[in-house]
């Protein structure tokens, strides 16, 4: 993100949840992914990690574009991309199957001041206490 002189910020705060850690690896990237291919240089990506509702949720939002309207609402589907787009078209699709085969969700909106806003939910872990 460096090279594309992107802003990052975080606010994380420590969660549990019962995801395959490669499968979950993989759909972050992803989300990266998207945001180094298809945001102009010099934009700001916010990364805020946190429990809301009994899920996980990770939210990616940027000041870009966002998604073009010919791919609004189906950018979950495979193959489905933007026209100058050079990626495949697998990337959003994947997160999505593999967030719901964990029993959580994607969803994507429009951002407050312009952008994209990327929101994968899970569900938190039970965290057992240990007796001693």
């Amino acid at each position: 993100m460096a090279e594309h002189r992107h802003e990052e910020s975080t606010q994380l705060q420590p969660l549990r949840t019962d995801a395959d850690p490669s499968l979950l690896n993989r759909s972050i990237a992803n989300l990266f992914d998207n945001e180094i291919a298809h945001l102009p240089p010099g934009c700001r990506i916010h990364v805020p990690v946190g429990a809301r509702n009994g899920q996980a949720e990770l939210t990616v939002e940027d000041n870009g574009p966002g998604f073009p309207s010919a791919v609004w609402g189906r950018v979950f589907e495979r193959l489905v991309k933007g026209q100058h787009s050079t990626g495949h078209g697998l990337g959003l699709a994947f997160v999505d199957a593999a967030i719901q085969a964990h029993g959580g969700h994607v969803r994507i909106t429009d951002g407050k001041h312009g952008g994209a806003v990327t929101i994968m939910s899970l569900p938190l872990a039970e965290v057992l206490s240990e007796k001693v």
